[in-house]
């Protein structure tokens, strides 16, 4: 039997949005960890937090996507071309 009663493989991705390629920081099977429940669903996606929207507010924003599947690793790469072709940071 499979490591984690078969719960799969999961892989992370990150990167500079101003420059680069996408460097694989795990991929792998998923953490026997005591409370770790895989897909375990919450109904949502945090992406930043943020300060109150006054001109003293500060936060950080994450851009992100959900999607269904995976994605290939050629749309992987394709996707950090167009944001770093964005300009952001610039």
């Amino acid at each position: 039997m499979d490591k984690n009663a078969g719960m799969g493989r999961f892989a992370l991705y990150g990167g500079d949005a101003t420059t680069g390629t996408l460097k694989t920081m795990y991929d792998g099977i998923r953490p026997a960890k005591t409370g770790y429940v895989p897909m375990h669903k919450e109904g949502s996606i945090v992406l930043g937090i943020a300060g109150d929207n006054s001109d003293g507010g500060a936060g950080w924003f994450f851009e992100g996507v959900m999607a269904s599947g995976a994605a290939t690793l050629t749309t992987i790469n394709a996707l950090q071309a167009n944001i770093v072709a964005a300009g952001y940071g610039k």
